[in-house]
C-alpha cells in the first residue's frame, strides 16, 4: 500500500512508465529535481507489475499510449483493479475528450498533458499521491466538451421536428400569434410546443430556452 507521504513527511515515492526513452528520462530527471524520491523507471506495462511490488510508489506516472493503445488501456485497468490503492497519474500526450474518459474509466485518478509545465506535473503528482482525483485544465475541458456534445445529442433526440422550428421562431423574436401563423397551427398549439421545449432543455423562460439552445448547438 502506497506511503502517506506527505503526513509522514517523506518525500513522494514516485514510478515513471513509459515506453519513450527520452520521455521516460526526462519525467523521472525533472521529478527528482522536484524532491520526489524516483523510483527505476520502467517501459513497459509488463515490468510495470514486478517493479511496483519491488518499489510500492505512492503514485504511478503512466504514458495510456505505451504499447498499443487499447492493451495498454485493459493493463491499466487490470492494474488498478487488482491494486485498488495504488494512485496512478496519466501523464499523456493525447488529451482528446475520447482519451481522457477512458483513462479515467481505466482508473487513473489523475490527468497531465505532456505539454503542461514542469509545476503542473508537480502538483498533480502531490495531489494523486494523496489520493485525490486531479484533472489538468486542458483534460477538464475535453470532458466538458463530451459532456457538450453528449448533451447536444440528447437535446436533439429530445425535440421534435416540430418543436424545433417553434424554437427557431421563438429565437427569432417570434410571439406565439406569429408563429402560429408562420406555421400555421393554432396558438394553443404553440403555447403546447413551447411548454414541452422548456421542460426539455430545463429552462426558465423563453429566452433561458434560446440561450440553451445557443450553447447546445441547436440551430443551424
Amino acid at each position: 500500500m502506497p506511503r502517506d507521504s506527505a503526513s509522514q513527511g517523506v518525500p513522494i515515492r514516485v514510478l515513471v512508465v513509459d515506453d519513450q526513452p527520452a520521455a521516460r528520462r526526462g519525467t523521472a530527471t525533472y521529478l527528482l529535481e522536484h524532491g520526489f524520491e524516483v523510483c527505476p523507471p520502467v517501459a513497459t506495462l509488463r515490468d510495470l507489475e514486478q517493479a511496483f511490488a519491488q518499489a510500492v510508489p505512492d503514485v504511478v506516472v503512466i504514458e495510456p499510449t505505451t504499447g498499443d493503445r487499447g492493451s495498454t488501456l485493459l493493463a491499466i485497468a487490470a492494474f488498478t483493479h487488482h491494486h485498488a490503492t495504488a494512485n496512478v497519474l496519466a501523464f499523456m500526450s493525447d488529451v482528446s475528450p475520447t482519451a481522457v474518459e477512458a483513462v479515467l474509466d481505466a482508473g487513473c485518478i489523475g490527468v497531465v498533458p505532456k505539454t503542461a509545465s514542469i509545476e503542473a506535473l508537480v502538483e498533480a503528482v502531490r495531489q494523486v499521491a494523496a489520493g485525490n482525483r486531479h484533472l489538468h485544465p486542458r483534460a477538464l475541458a475535453a470532458l466538458l466538451q463530451r459532456r457538450h456534445a453528449a448533451d447536444t445529442v440528447r437535446s436533439m433526440r429530445a425535440l421534435s421536428g416540430r418543436e424545433l422550428a417553434v424554437l427557431q421562431l421563438v429565437a427569432e423574436g417570434r410571439s406565439n400569434v406569429l408563429i402560429a401563423i408562420d406555421l400555421s397551427i393554432s396558438t394553443a398549439t404553440v403555447k403546447t410546443h413551447v411548454a414541452h421545449i422548456l421542460r426539455k432543455l430545463q429552462a426558465e423562460d423563453r429566452a433561458h430556452a434560446v440561450s440553451r439552445a445557443l450553447r447546445l448547438g441547436l440551430f443551424d
